[in-house]
Order: structure tokens, then sequence, then C-alpha cells
């Protein structure tokens, strides 16, 4: 942005009264934005939540269960890697509309297809699950760098607030659904879907009223095969590999760890662990979005890995369930800055990537997230095949697994303390998010 004036002083301001107008102008936008985080982790979260009627009503085993989980994994991983590309060429409007269409589309069918293939049911469910599953690693690709670039006073608020409305959709994932399946029965469990498949139909409409900012120009841009050898991106891929592990962790075994490592009933450790945790983690994000202007992200980054690694020797081993609730809400309340924060700090220091370097830090998240889930369920298997005589095998298993998974938070940790180095946190003053962002009606 070029500004005309007779001296500095004036410059000055040009810039505050454009952030200002700037401001005004995407205010549909965040709200489409934060909306869209809310939508993208619900959907992400919400088949899990089915499972217990998809079994009973459909017969399905474990193992076809267990091929719904690694579908949604392999859509959202996909997309990742796919969509940065294109979104940069072509802009954020279409994807950002497309992303709530499929949404829509992928929750509908999910819901039809007893009536679709009765006797099937599990073909419709898996191409629902890779239809809905790909929109939300899409949205992965949009929604950062888009609240991230939005001109204002405070752009890094912008984007805790939508990563907060993100840790709001596990929240609601867990508790709206568990309660819906409560009151209306397990029969009803396709209402529940369709009751969800409205918000991103509503959302569609918008995005289709929203401004959005304008994609870095090519002839800008930082090259791809630079950003991929910068050591700034490699540090940061690792960093958000084990700290997204770290965070989510607990959404993928909590209920599990509850219910079948410690006794509680499904909709006692769903409420009090999950949505505990949930609350926890976007209080946090909130919490830094209003007051966490003067504080640095690395430092907030690496303290909360160190907090994590002793939280999850305590959900480990702790002697009395609600401390394990506890250590559940604080490790949401600490790791809440690792993915997020990864983000800002690599995209400050790799300027002029569009939306690419947020598109393959997010696979790299999701990679952990994977990862870290399937070692967990093996390690569990393996330790539970070991149990001291007179020890629940189960239960041994789960939390020698939770034990052993404080390796991840270790590891978190060493690449943060690297991140710092090379990667240092400023902030973001509102001059540089006007002069890096247009507007695309």
């Amino acid at each position: 942005m070029r500004l005309r004036g007779r001296g500095p002083h004036i410059g000055i301001y040009k810039v505050v009264e454009r952030v200002s107008d700037k401001g005004i102008e995407y205010k549909h936008t965040l709200t489409a934005c934060n909306l869209g985080g809310f939508i993208q982790s619900a959907t992400m979260n919400l088949s899990p939540f089915l499972f217990v009627p998809l079994m009973l009503l459909y017969g399905l085993s474990y193992t076809q269960l267990g091929f719904l989980v690694l579908l949604n994994f392999v859509a959202q991983f996909a997309a990742d890697l796919y969509f940065g590309w294109p979104v940069n060429k072509y802009g954020y409007k279409p994807f950002c509309i497309g992303s709530q269409v499929a949404i829509v589309i992928g929750l509908a069918l999910f819901a039809c297809a007893p009536w679709i293939a009765p006797g099937h049911e599990i073909v419709v469910f898996a191409i629902g699950t890779v239809i809905f599953s790909a929109a939300a690693g899409l949205l992965e690709v949009l929604l950062s760098p888009i609240t991230k670039t939005i001109p204002a006073e405070n752009s890094e608020a912008n984007f805790m607030i939508m990563h907060s409305a993100f840790a709001g959709g596990i929240f609601a994932a867990a508790l709206v659904t568990t309660l819906l399946l409560r009151a209306l029965g397990n029969d009803m469990w396709q209402l529940v879907v369709l009751v969800w498949a409205l918000l991103p139909l509503y959302n569609t409409f918008q995005f289709l009223r929203a401004p959005l900012p304008g994609i870095v120009p090519e002839h800008q841009r930082m090259k791809a095969g630079k950003m991929l050898a910068s050591p700034v991106f490699i540090v940061a891929f690792f960093a958000i590999f084990f700290g997204a592990a770290t965070e989510l962790l607990i959404v993928q075994w909590g209920s599990t760890y509850l219910e079948e490592g410690l006794g509680l009933s499904k909709i006692v450790g769903d409420v009090l662990g999950l949505c505990f945790f949930a609350a926890m983690l976007a209080a946090a994000r909130l919490l830094y979005a209003k007051k966490g202007a003067g504080l640095n992200m690395n430092d907030l980054m690496i303290w909360g890995s160190v907090a994590c690694i002793v939280l999850y020797v305590v959900a480990a081993f702790a002697p009395a369930v609600w401390l394990v609730i506890v250590a559940f809400g604080l490790i949401g309340f600490c790791s809440s800055m690792l993915w997020t924060g990864t983000l800002i700090v690599a995209a400050d220091n790799l300027p002029h990537t569009g939306a690419l370097v947020f598109a393959l830090l997010a696979g790299g998240g999701d990679l952990g997230i994977a990862t870290g889930g399937q070692v967990v369920g093996w390690l569990s298997d393996v330790f539970a095949a070991r149990a001291p005589a007179g020890e629940d095998a189960g239960q041994y298993g789960l939390k020698m697994a939770m034990f052993v998974a404080v390796v991840i938070p270790v590891l978190s940790l060493f690449c943060q303390i690297p991140l710092k180095k090379l990667a240092p946190h400023h902030g973001r003053p509102a001059t540089r998010a006007v002069e890096s962002a247009g507007v695309q009606d």
C-alpha cells in the first residue's frame, strides 16, 4: 500500500485510518471464519460419538469403525497437502464457499447411508467421511491465513479467537451429540447428523457476502522449494507435529481412557473429561486474544510443553479420577499455544508464502495427531498383553501407554527451544497487516 502525505505523521495516521476502515469491512468475514473453525472441529470429531449406535444398528465391527477414522485423517491430510497451491492461485473465496457446501453434502450422505445402500452402509459412510473430512482439511488451509492477514489492530487476537472457536467445536461435538443421542435415542442418530449439517449450510451464505483478503501476488511469493528448505519451516514442521499430538491425543484417547482405564461411564467421561479439556483449550486462546499482546509466544510454547510433561505423568498415575480430569483440563490450557503459536511464528518468519505455509504445517499437525494416536493404541495392546498378575489388562495397558506418551510433549519441548532462536516472536503490528492484504470481493 502506498501512502500519500506531507510527512511521517500523516502517513502513520493514514495507516491507522485504513486499519479502522478494514476492521469494519471484515466484520462478516471474521464471523464466518469463527463459525467455520467451530464447524471444522465439530465435523472432524463428530463420527466417533456415533460409533456406538452405528455398531448396534448396522453391525459394524471395530475394524470398520477404525477404517472410518483412518479415512478421516487421510482425507484431511491430503487436503492439507493439495489445496495450498490452488488456493494461492485462485484466492480464498471459491474454496471457502465450496468447503461449506462439501461438508453439507458429506454429512447428508453419511446420514442417508441406510436409505441409499441398505446392508452396505459402510460404503456410503466411507464416501461421506472422505467428503466432509477433506472439506474440514481445506478449512485448515483457509481459516488461519485469512484471520492472520485481515487488517486489524491485533491480527493475532483474531487468529486466536478463531482457534478458540475450533476448541468450542470439540466441546460441542462431545456435549451436544452425546446429550441429543441420550434424549432422542440411538435410532435418531441421523437426525443429529442432519442438524449438524445446518451450520455449514448457513455459513455458506455468510462466506458469500463476506469480503476476503487477497493472496500475496505470485511474483512476490517465496518459492515453495526455498520455503521447504528453510530451517524455520523444518523445525516448525516437527514442532507442530509433536505439539498437535500433545494437544489432541486427549481428544483421541481421553474418553476411552476415562471409561476403560478408570471405570467412568461414557457420558460422565465425555462431559467431564473431554468437555473440560475443550473448555480450557478455548479459554486459554481467548485469554491470549484479550491479554496476550505483551507475551512472548515462544516462551508460552516452551513452558506449555514443560507443563504438559508433568500433566501427562499425573494423568497416568493420579490416585483419584478427579485428579485425572483436572490434568486433562490443564493439558488443554497448557497445550493451547502449541499448534496456533507455531503457525504464528512460522508465518511471521516466512513472509510472502500465502496459504502454502499454513497448509503444509497443518498437514504436519494432522500427521502428528494420527501418528501419536496410532502409537498409543499399539502401546496399549503391547502393555495389556504384559499386564502383571492380578491387574486388569485393559486398564494397565491404557495407563502405561499414557505414561509412555509423555515422550510426545518432551519432543515438543526439544523442537520449541530451537524454534525460539530460528523464529522469534515479535507480534504483528497493524501496519504490516495492511501492507500484506488486499481485498477479494
